[in-house]
């Protein structure tokens, strides 16, 4: 199934897409009420709204800078996570707000979560799994300089306490109002049962800025659920981002970025649909 959320007028509904069709149902997942309206008449906003936002970082090779997922297994470790606040969610064709330093995209896939979970087994992960919706991780990467401090710590080259830069947190820039568009709908495990081999990209304007596959990923959804597990208590409804593919031409994929302009920014998965949305550089 194919699930959404849109409005019509001022009201948010929630329903089942089927071809151009939505069958109306009785909040998000639930049973349908027998109304039908057509997907022209309304318009998609985002198709659930999480109770947290996980998301996956550096786990292709591309964004280390490597080409092999073994090499890129071995830096990494584990999987490793930062949290995007769930009021930067938007939808479909809602307004990305850019700051002037820049922003770029990151075609990722999220992983709807429908009961908690905590210390979870590989069925256990699976069993969770509601479905997979194509997720933007907006990244502004010119504001990350702001969260850079200096501390004396201990340099692991030598052992020694020395004052060392500290590039310190994902906030700003990732945590903008906007920064997380998601959608246009989410396909349930009937319909997609796992998420490998899905053609993922992303562009920018005319520009194709990301081109590439799913296999691509280090970690996969089943590995991410169950490390994320054992830290804490994932949630019901709770979106998990797979990480993105990486970029072609950078030289350092973390600074990689693209001029502020008004143009449509959009990720594509297979199976999970175009999301687009139009961009606004912000005055501040």
């Amino acid at each position: 199934m194919k699930l959404v959320s849109f409005k019509v007028g001022e009201q948010v509904k929630f329903g089942v897409l089927e071809g151009g069709e939505i069958e109306v149902t009785e909040g998000f997942n639930g049973r349908r009420t027998g109304e039908t309206l057509k997907l022209s008449d309304v318009s998609l906003t985002f198709p659930i709204y999480p109770t947290a936002i996980f998301c996956t970082l550096v786990n292709s090779p591309r964004m280390l800078g490597v080409e092999s997922k073994e090499e890129a297994r071995n830096m990494l470790g584990s999987p490793k996570f930062f949290i995007k606040l769930p009021q930067t969610v938007i939808g479909y064709r809602d307004t990305i707000l850019a700051p002037r330093s820049g922003v770029r995209p990151e075609v990722e896939i999220g992983i709807v979560v429908k009961r908690p979970i905590k210390n979870a087994s590989t069925q256990e992960v699976r069993d969770s799994i509601l479905g997979y919706v194509a997720f933007n991780d907006v990244t502004a990467p010119g504001e990350m300089k702001e969260d850079m401090y200096y501390a004396y710590r201990r340099d692991p080259a030598d052992g020694k306490v020395k004052r060392m830069a500290v590039r310190g947190s994902h906030f700003r820039n990732k945590n903008r109002d906007t920064f997380s568009p998601m959608g246009p709908f989410v396909v349930t495990t009937d319909e997609m049962s796992d998420i490998s081999g899905l053609e993922m990209r992303s562009t920018y304007g005319n520009a194709v800025v990301q081109m590439g596959n799913s296999d691509e990923l280090v970690y996969g959804a089943e590995e991410l659920l169950r490390e994320l597990s054992k830290v804490l208590t994932v949630p019901k409804f709770s979106l998990v981002t797979t990480g993105t593919i990486g970029y072609s031409n950078a030289e350092e994929a973390s600074e990689y970025k693209l001029e502020a302009k008004e143009a449509v920014l959009s990720v594509e998965v297979e199976g999970l649909g175009r999301l687009e949305n139009p961009v606004k550089v912000a005055e501040r």
